[in-house]
């Protein structure tokens, strides 16, 4: 009589387990994004990756008079100096980037490239960072990037100015053309692969990273 009360026992354990996890599979889908309400700002910082869909997210902000002008620091695409210097002509990520803008009724002298071969949203906040320390008149910034990683990128970036001599207001605002879906992420497998890999960011961010700032 024991073994059925047992098996009876396993399985509502096991029941409430999967229960809770699936409640809880959209608070972690939600606890990537970092959603702000745009406010008017000093500069629009598009995070590289992705594709044009950040971009067209960037544009949005700017016709809208969110910021006045749009920066973006040059990331490292592996192997592209190498086919460059075999005389092979091809546009670098931040020249599509800049190319879309332009064509969107950017003005070209609305739109900074940083140095920096960038191969992280951490280098990206540091070139950023250093930047702004020679434009004392910026003090707020609206970060564009894809829904999944705009958490961890506002954390790397108000770290990042926090060691400024000033307060830098950072705000996120993830493009509308990112198809992530944070209520139901686990059901899609590019949403799973996308959550699951910023998670692990996540946890490098907070045991190694942050102190790298």
């Amino acid at each position: 009589m024991k073994k059925p009360k047992k098996l009876f026992t396993t399985v509502i354990v096991i029941l409430v387990v999967v229960a809770l996890i699936r409640l809880s599979l959209p608070s972690l889908g939600n606890y990537l994004v970092a959603e702000d309400e745009p406010q008017q700002s000093d500069i629009i910082v598009l995070l590289m990756g992705s594709g044009p869909d950040r971009m067209l997210g960037a544009v949005d902000l700017y016709h809208a008079k969110y910021a006045d002008e749009i920066l973006m620091v040059r990331n490292m695409v592996r192997g592209y100096n190498l086919v460059v210097s075999q005389g092979v002509n091809i546009p670098h990520d931040t020249d599509i980037a800049k190319d879309v803008a332009v064509q969107l009724e950017v003005p070209e002298e609305k739109i900074t490239v940083l140095p920096g071969d960038a191969l992280s949203t951490q280098d990206e906040a540091i070139q950023v960072r250093e930047y702004l320390k020679n434009e004392p008149d910026i003090d707020s910034l609206i970060i564009v990037t894809s829904k999944s990683h705009s958490g961890r990128a506002k954390k790397i970036f108000v770290k990042a100015m926090s060691s400024i001599d000033r307060e830098i207001k950072v705000l996120s605002c993830p493009t509308e053309y990112d198809d992530f879906n944070a209520d139901r992420w686990w059901k899609d497998r590019e949403d799973l692969k996308r959550g699951a890999l910023e998670y692990l960011k996540l946890f490098n961010f907070y045991v190694r990273e942050q102190f790298e700032l």
